[in-house]
């Protein structure tokens, strides 16, 4: 075993220096930050959003991959709390002064992640046109009865070319759960 000036100590990265080795132009350092960003967890979601949304492609590629990483990480059992967390900052993801494809990753990704307690939150992102149907894929794999009655409400309230695509996700939803279920 190693001893004394041969040990390589290997330190925790944080929010500031993930975020740097994401925008930095050093392809091994991206790819380490990419598999270390579930060390730094949650606070690193929204500036990963910002990330994505910027110009450079190369790290908006690394920097949707660790958020992948994260929220994935976050989604593991036994871990309510980060879920919850991951959660609610993913929510930020999705207003509409970001670009879209970045309010489609965390739309997605909240699929992962969201609870019941996100169902409004999320039926309220079926009134914009620019992200509804992966705001109802996302719908679709978060578990509750709450869920199922914002999809019934907002059925009745939905634009008449959005409801074919909520009953669908609605007997989706009954399928998974069985026909006893409500």
């Amino acid at each position: 075993m190693p001893v004394g000036s041969d040990v390589l100590l290997i330190q925790r990265p944080t929010a500031a220096t993930l975020l740097a080795d994401v925008k930095g132009g050093d392809q091994a350092l991206r790819l380490r930050a990419v598999e270390q960003a579930p060390l730094v967890g949650t606070p690193v979601i929204v500036p990963l959003g910002r990330v994505t949304a910027g110009g450079d492609k190369a790290a908006a590629r690394a920097s949707v991959e660790a958020l992948r990483r994260v929220v994935h990480h976050c989604a593991r059992p036994g871990a309510r709390q980060e879920r919850a967390t991951a959660a609610k900052e993913l929510l930020k993801l999705t207003v509409a002064s970001l670009p879209r494809p970045v309010r489609v990753e965390a739309l997605y990704l909240l699929g992962f992640v969201a609870s019941a307690s996100h169902a409004a939150a999320l039926g309220a992102l079926l009134n914009d046109t620019a992200v509804r149907e992966e705001a109802l894929l996302a719908l679709e794999r978060v578990p509750g009865a709450p869920v199922d009655r914002v999809l019934r409400t907002r059925l009745t309230r939905a634009a008449p070319e959005l409801r074919p695509a909520i009953r669908q996700t609605l007997e989706a939803r009954r399928r998974r759960t069985g026909p006893g279920i409500k």
